[in-house]
């Protein structure tokens, strides 16, 4: 599950405070709360299991000098590697299936990815994209590995290359100003075509188990989507974090209630949204 730092497959609510560097976790596993502080003001949170041991780690990329920061929840081991530059948007995901993200960037100046796979540390690169594309990461394919996606905001269409067979697949849904959201809202291990719409707060999705439409009004103007499987059932559920009252309001999909968790403040960055553009 995205942001699960206790490992017990279910998304834990917590955000990041740009304002002092400091993480503030509130683990599903036995309600307990975690604060560290990791990070700069500038930088732009990555977090993901790095070290392959089913926990989330605590990680940021930092813009300024294209340098990766995390700390391995496996052994509480700092790490850090050179990755990128600046203007290029953190894309981590695990790109060669070995359980571990990847450091990866994708470069909105010539539209391409890159990533360094932490299977054998070798470098690989695709162009994907054109200019004003948004990168998402999903596996569309259920062949464990991310495969490179791009959603193109001025159509409202998703492009993604298919890892397991290296077919290019383009699917219309959205539209101008739609937030891409990378989930498996059915369950099928298969990352759903999927949508948040800010203006009104709608949630769309096109399920990959059997082509059926989801549609959801959860939101409201100037929330934050924080989509994760909240509740452990393997599906993603439908959330968001209001910052002007620090509140984040789950949809659980294993059992269709709702719940709100004041957790947070205006100016935090939901940990649950780090991908979500």
């Amino acid at each position: 599950a995205p942001a699960d730092f206790d490992g017990d497959g279910r998304t834990d609510v917590s955000v990041y405070r740009p304002s002092s560097g400091y993480w503030y976790i509130s683990q599903s596993s036995n309600n307990t709360f975690r604060a560290e502080a990791f990070g700069l003001s500038t930088d732009k949170i990555t977090p993901g299991d790095f070290d392959g041991d089913g926990q989330a780690d605590v990680a940021v990329w930092r813009p300024s000098s294209g340098f990766w920061y995390w700390i391995d929840s496996s052994t509480a081991t700092f790490r850090y590697s050179s990755f990128g530059q600046n203007g290029d948007i953190p894309t981590p995901a695990d790109y060669d299936g070995d359980g571990k993200m990847d450091v990866s960037v994708y470069r909105p100046s010539n539209n391409f990815f890159y990533v360094l796979r932490s299977s054998d540390g070798a470098f690989q690169y695709t162009q994907w994209g054109t200019t004003g594309d948004q990168p998402v990461m999903g596996d569309y394919d259920s062949d464990g590995k991310n495969d490179y996606t791009v959603f193109r905001s001025s159509t409202g269409t998703f492009y993604y290359l298919r890892s397991s067979d290296g077919v290019f697949q383009g699917v219309q849904w959205g539209t101008n100003g739609d937030k891409p959201i990378a989930g498996d809202f059915d369950g099928d291990d298969k990352t759903d075509i999927a949508v948040y719409r800010p203006s009104t707060g709608a949630w769309y999705a096109l399920k990959s188990r059997d082509g059926g439409f989801m549609g959801i009004a959860w939101g409201t103007t100037g929330d934050i989507a924080a989509p994760g499987d909240y509740d452990g059932d393997v599906k993603t559920d439908v959330a968001v974090f209001r910052p002007s009252i620090g509140t984040f309001y789950v949809l659980r999909s294993g059992t269709d209630s709702f719940y709100a968790q004041q957790f947070g403040t205006n100016g935090d960055t939901p940990v649950p949204s780090a991908y979500v553009p």
